[in-house]
């Protein structure tokens, strides 16, 4: 199996004057995100998924299994957001 690629957050998180989150590329683009999808993104710093999946685990008290789709999922989201390289 291949190692997964380390990935680390690009742009930064910022706030709408009513307090709703925000997390910009390095193109400018808004993506209006809560605080999990913001816990996540904030966790890469060289870090592979199936890392930061664990490391969500351990926080959480969650078995990996159930959060590797979901976690996934948000993580393709980003790299496609430009968030995560």
């Amino acid at each position: 199996m291949a190692e997964e690629k380390r990935l680390n957050k690009k742009g930064y998180l910022t706030q709408t004057g009513e307090g709703e989150l925000l997390l910009v590329n390095e193109k400018g683009v808004a993506y209006l995100v809560n605080e999990s999808i913001v816990a996540i993104w904030d966790r890469f710093e060289e870090k592979t998924v199936e890392e930061v999946i664990q490391e969500v685990a351990d926080i959480s008290e969650i078995n990996p299994d159930e959060l590797r789709e979901p976690i996934r999922e948000l993580v393709d989201a980003l790299v496609k957001a430009e968030l995560l390289a």
